[in-house]
């Protein structure tokens, strides 16, 4: 009799076994679900982190080209469309400066291309600008009637040799290293925020 009612007594315990196995079994679906979000989640983070890395940076010089030339400019005076024997005069500019060329970083895109890689699309390349800029003072080399000519614009001469046109030359001039310099830097980086990423990477034009 005592043994029956034992008996008895096991199925609370039987039932309770039960809900608990079962709630262990929810609980182990809800959280596959959970950690498959987690990883989703984690994903993203790392995205965003990679392009806030690379967007953040605005101008991004890749290169510094150190140039040193002399500008001419000649002039004479002329009557009727005919220049004037020995009215000539020859204004010669020494100058030195650093031309720096690169990128606009705000136009560089970054997209996932899968789990571990990313495509980073490069803009066209600019000038940015010139440092310590240097220019002597203008030498004349004047011919006897030189006097008639009228003087030559340093102030002209000097705006063409840092203008936009010799920029572009200077970017035409070196392509090449440019391309090399943006893949070293924006890989460095993406490699500092995630080192096990593979980057691709396109240029435009």
């Amino acid at each position: 009799m005592n043994f029956f009612k034992a008996r008895v007594l096991l199925w609370p315990l039987l039932l309770i076994t039960f809900l608990v196995l079962a709630g262990m079994g929810a609980a182990l679906a809800f959280g596959g679900l959970t950690f498959n979000s987690l990883f989703t989640s984690s994903s993203s983070e790392r995205d965003s982190q990679v392009v806030q890395s690379v967007t953040r940076i605005q101008e991004v010089a890749l290169l510094s080209l150190y140039i040193e030339g002399v500008a001419r400019a000649e002039s004479n005076r002329e009557i009727l469309g005919v220049a004037i024997p020995a009215s000539e005069t020859t204004t010669l500019i020494q100058y030195k400066f650093d031309a720096k060329l690169g990128i606009d970083g705000s136009q560089v895109k970054i997209e996932p291309t899968g789990p571990e890689s990313f495509l980073v699309t490069i803009p066209e390349f600019i000038g940015i600008g010139f440092d310590e800029p240097v220019f002597e003072d203008a030498v004349e080399d004047k011919n006897a009637l030189s006097w008639l000519a009228p003087p030559a614009v340093q102030t002209r001469m000097i705006n063409n040799i840092l203008s936009d046109e010799n920029k572009q030359k200077y970017i035409s001039q070196n392509e090449a290293e440019l391309k090399e310099q943006a893949k070293v830097f924006y890989s460095g980086i993406i490699a500092g925020v995630d080192p096990e990423v593979t980057v691709a990477f396109e240029f435009a034009g």
